[in-house]
């Protein structure tokens, strides 16, 4: 029994080493090792070697077991820095994503594609860019404040609705079936960016929210995510920058690892 103990005290250490929050996971600890062995992973690939890993197929309008997913993306982030300007970074990298068992939307009581809620969590993130008015430019997740986000049947922003439909012209989603819809997906996240020849180590003051329309969990292809709403960025205490929109333009499974059927995402207290 003490070895046992022994050993569980030893995951849950690596764990919250790697910033994951273990009350956040509603079920067992093998989920939690299983999320944090999985991160632990992807920071120990270079660049090139996430540019290397096989894309994982997705099936669409499909609700899928409660998982860990790593995708492998390209987005662009335009951010202002006080007494330095503005510009638009490319990034690129990779973003892990666990997602809870699916549950009926309000109103409902069967799950399925039409009628369902999954719930999500970044856990980690690794991106990189190159800007010619701040120098390099590194993106990491905030990890000491989780935020949970839904993708199925929710409510989103109407001005987020017309950025993505702006954002997705000329993209073609095929159907599976007669009736199949795409469903939203609200994703917020807490992030520190780095821009180490200014000087500026920064994390966003509130959650950055990033808005999709999918057909799939997670969207994959050239399916956009946009942001709505600037968001300042804090270092030394006060405002230095904002961060003022993001677009996803591409991404796709790299890694996934399958979650306990009833695995849930909860809020952490």
């Amino acid at each position: 029994m003490k070895v046992e103990r022994k050993l569980w005290l030893a995951l849950g250490v690596a764990a919250l080493a790697l910033g994951l929050s273990l009350v956040a996971y509603a079920g067992n600890n093998e989920d939690s090792y299983k999320v944090a062995s999985l991160v632990r992973q992807m920071e120990t690939l270079s660049p090139v070697q996430v540019e290397s890993l096989d894309a994982i197929p997705m099936k669409p309008f499909t609700l899928n077991k409660p998982s860990v997913d790593v995708m492998r993306v390209r987005l662009d982030e335009t951010y202002t820095v006080q007494g330095v300007g503005k510009d638009t970074v490319e990034l690129s990298g990779w973003i892990a994503v666990r997602h809870g068992a699916p549950r009926p939307a309000p109103g409902f009581t069967k799950v399925s594609w039409e009628t369902a809620i999954t719930d999500t969590e970044f856990v980690a993130l690794e991106l990189n860019g190159e800007s010619k008015l701040f120098g390099p430019v590194h993106v990491v997740l905030d990890s000491s404040r989780p935020a949970i986000g839904q993708v199925g049947r929710i409510d989103v922003p109407d001005r987020a609705t017309r950025l993505l439909q702006v954002a997705n012209s000329g993209q073609t989603q095929d159907q599976a079936a007669a009736g199949d819809v795409a469903q939203d997906c609200r994703a917020p996240v807490n992030v520190k960016v780095s821009m180490p020849s200014l000087g500026l180590e920064m994390v966003t003051r509130e959650p950055a929210v990033w808005y999709s329309n999918v057909t799939t969990i997670p969207p994959v292809g050239h399916v956009a995510s946009v942001t709505v709403d600037p968001v300042p960025m804090i270092s030394g205490g006060r405002v230095v920058a904002t961060l003022d929109s993001g677009i996803v333009k591409f991404r796709e499974v790299v890694k996934k690892v399958e979650l306990s059927e009833q695995h849930q995402i909860l809020a952490s207290k």
